[in-house]
C-alpha cells in the first residue's frame, strides 16, 4: 500500500512540474516587448536605502534594551 502511494506521490509531483513548465515558457517576442516597456519607463529604480543615503540619513540603530 505505501509503495502505491509513493508510486502516485512521485507521478503527481512530476505531472506538476512538467505542466508548470509548460505554462512558464515565454515566448522571444513577449521577452523583446517587455524589455522595451522597461527601458521606456525611464532610469533603473532607486532603491530606499540608496534614497536615504543620496539624502545624508541613516537607519536608526537597533536599540536592544530589556523589555522591562
Amino acid at each position: 500500500m505505501s509503495k502505491i502511494i509513493g508510486a502516485v506521490a512521485i507521478t503527481g509531483m512530476v505531472v506538476a512540474i512538467v505542466a508548470w513548465s509548460r505554462m512558464m515558457v515565454i515566448k522571444p517576442e513577449a521577452a523583446a516587448a517587455a524589455a522595451e516597456a522597461a527601458a521606456a519607463d525611464g532610469g533603473p529604480i532607486i532603491s530606499p536605502f540608496e534614497t536615504m543615503i543620496k539624502h545624508g540619513k541613516n537607519l536608526p540603530a537597533e536599540d536592544w534594551r530589556p523589555a522591562n
